[in-house]
């Protein structure tokens, strides 16, 4: 899903647009769009998080 938002957004849709066809809501095309504007490849990876590890 995230590879698919940023691909759609290097041919310059939309996040109105890549969110319908992802299928997710606007706000998650924004997040990782710029995520990825601003960090490159490794921005649409997961952030640690705090708490405990999953299985």
């Amino acid at each position: 899903m995230r590879a698919q938002i940023v691909l759609h957004a290097a041919h310059g849709l939309p996040n109105e647009r890549i969110a319908e066809r992802v299928g997710v809501h606007v706000d998650t095309a924004r997040t990782w769009r710029s995520r990825f504007a601003e960090l490159g490849l490794p921005g649409p990876a997961d952030r640690k998080r705090s708490g405990r590890p999953p299985p």
